[in-house]
């Protein structure tokens, strides 16, 4: 509690990284290094820091785009006036960007500033002596969880570029290291610093079960990454997380539990994940991106309306029948009775939810009884359905203009309106009358996906039966009980084939920055699916190219993605 409440005055506050450099002169707007470490607050502010960068990293921006815009399952589509932005979504979509795109370098910048803080800190805690502020115990833990935090951010950069720099000082400039060189080096940091953290972390810090976590994820990719199969290691690491070995979490009973878990009422299933609190820290980006400009009419948020750009790619075609593309549709890929496929809805006065996505007739929030819609006053639209009501599709067209046959457009990224495409709730808000409105932690690192890890790893070794009880463990939650024999993988064997468990890793993370490296670690990411063709064979579109500006800067890179 101590630290989720210095985490929150941190971001309140503006702290400036201290310099070394005495210019013997009174400091107005910098904290001289010497004078900074007065206190426990002012250390645990610095540790903080770069965990505050690390939320913005992972789902704020680019990074996420990076994962899902180029994947099967959203889109940022053009309604009409709106949502060009020269084109790039449209080449993030189609696999047509190159390394110009701001996604692409802000994926290289953003990770390299919170490793940039993380040196800082580091150098700072090695080279002062902090023996007055804390114990050599407790230093010895700040470092710890830093490296883990730090290995967190060469994640991405080794996912996106594979050949990148390793940076320990802030002051040399360094060459490409190698994938694998790059993958020893953070398998070394986790293993060194496990042993000093704690086994119950505060709440959006890094613990052993989290650091554990990072290493499933490194071996479950090792061999995309670095061409070496370490799928024996990422089942040892998994079992020992499933087993207690790093704390215990549990699967939550609830659907709905990882994404509702709050400061006062965990969700036993979060490893990991970021603490958010109203009009300190919010996921403002992901909502603002993903809902209307009417959302407030729809939603209880307190006045905050979207500015409609992401959304599901459609299931459906221009005639509404199912795409036969083996990939994509996503909305279509949830059974009829799972839970999650359920009308978003605040379903009572305390603010419990149900169902993560928002299709069809919209309708306002009754406010009078404070949840739930009232079905009397449906939400107009304030564009091509200005006036009439506005119902969200599972389908990308430009159904307003039908009545003067112009549909001859067809579906594509640039032909959306402004009810295109089914808008993803997962992630809250939650109701503002309820105070609960952009209050709900962020899972960054859930139990499931090391019970999918495994499963993955067991399905690929010929093990279905055992891979079957595990993604079984986290699936029943999302059916009926009386439904439940039909959709199980352990009671229907045969159902459980290598497309339907990359649909499942879709369903259970869906919109988690994750759909990417799914996909390639699948062979998969090449396919065709909704207005896109199947990747050329001209470059090197699972791995992004080293950004010009990057080159530029640094006379010690070069280009190392092929075709680039």
């Amino acid at each position: 509690m101590k630290n989720f409440k210095i985490f929150y005055l941190f971001l309140l506050s503006i702290i400036l990284m201290p310099s070394c450099t005495d210019l013997g002169e009174e400091a107005f707007s910098v904290i001289p290094l010497e004078k900074y470490y007065n206190d426990k607050n002012s250390v645990e502010a610095a540790v903080l820091r770069p965990y505050e960068h690390g939320h913005w990293c992972a789902w704020d921006g680019d990074r996420w785009l990076l994962q899902e815009l180029t994947g099967d399952h959203f889109v940022w589509t053009q309604k009409g006036k709106h949502g060009w932005d020269e084109g790039q979504w449209v080449r993030l979509h189609k696999h047509n960007w190159d390394y110009l795109q701001n996604q692409i370098y802000g994926s290289w910048t953003g990770p390299y500033q919170g490793i940039g803080y993380i040196n800082n800190t580091l150098n700072d805690f090695n080279t002062l002596d902090l023996s007055n502020i804390i114990s050599e115990q407790e230093k010895k833990a700040y470092i710890a969880e830093l490296r883990v935090l730090r290995v967190w951010y060469y994640s991405f950069l080794i996912d996106f570029f594979r050949y990148i720099p390793i940076s320990e000082d802030n002051l040399t400039i360094k060459g490409q290291s190698t994938p694998q060189e790059v993958f020893d080096y953070m398998e070394k940091e986790l293993k060194d610093a496990m042993p000093e953290l704690s086994k119950e972390p505060a709440i959006g810090r890094h613990g052993q079960a989290s650091a554990a976590s990072i290493l499933v994820r490194m071996y479950l990719n090792a061999k995309v990454w670095t061409g070496v199969d370490r799928s024996v290691d990422c089942i040892t690491v998994a079992q020992d997380i499933i087993g207690g070995k790093y704390g215990i979490y549990s699967i939550d009973g609830d659907y709905r539990g990882p994404f509702q878990s709050f400061m006062d009422n965990r969700s036993p299933e979060n490893i990991f994940e970021w603490p958010h609190k109203r009009n300190v820290y919010e996921l403002g980006w992901m909502y603002s991106a993903f809902h209307h400009y009417k959302s407030n009419s729809i939603l209880d948020t307190d006045g905050w309306n979207g500015y409609n750009g992401i959304h599901l790619s459609p299931s459906r075609d221009l005639d509404g029948t199912i795409y036969d593309f083996a990939m994509g549709k996503p909305y279509e890929k949830f059974a009829d009775v799972d839970y999650r496929k359920q009308n978003y809805e605040v379903i009572n006065s305390t603010g419990n939810t149900k169902g993560f996505f928002l299709i069809g007739v919209q309708y306002e929030f009754d406010k009078a009884k404070g949840y739930g819609y009232d079905k009397s006053k449906p939400v107009t639209g304030s564009e091509e359905w200005t006036g009439k009501p506005l119902v969200f599709v599972d389908q990308v067209g430009r159904f307003s203009e039908k009545p003067n046959g112009r549909w001859n457009e067809g579906s594509h990224v640039t032909t959306g309106e402004e009810n295109s495409g089914v808008r993803l709730m997962k992630f809250g808000p939650l109701s503002h009358s309820r105070s609960l409105f952009m209050a709900n932690s962020i899972a960054e690192i859930r139990l499931a996906e090391i019970y999918y890890s495994l499963a993955e790893c067991l399905y690929k070794q010929g093990n279905k039966t055992e891979a079957a009880k595990l993604l079984d463990e986290v699936r029943k939650r999302n059916y009926p009980e009386a439904e439940w024999a039909s959709y199980s993988y352990e009671d229907n064997l045969p159902m459980l084939t290598d497309q339907e468990f990359i649909d499942e890793w879709g369903r259970e993370f869906l919109g988690e920055h994750r759909r990417r490296i799914d996909l390639i670690r699948w062979g998969r990411f090449g396919d065709a699916w909704w207005d896109k063709d199947v990747d050329k064979t001209d470059k090197e579109y699972t791995i992004f190219p080293i950004p010009s500006k990057a080159l530029n800067a640094n006379p010690l890179l070069e280009q190392t993605t092929r075709g680039w």
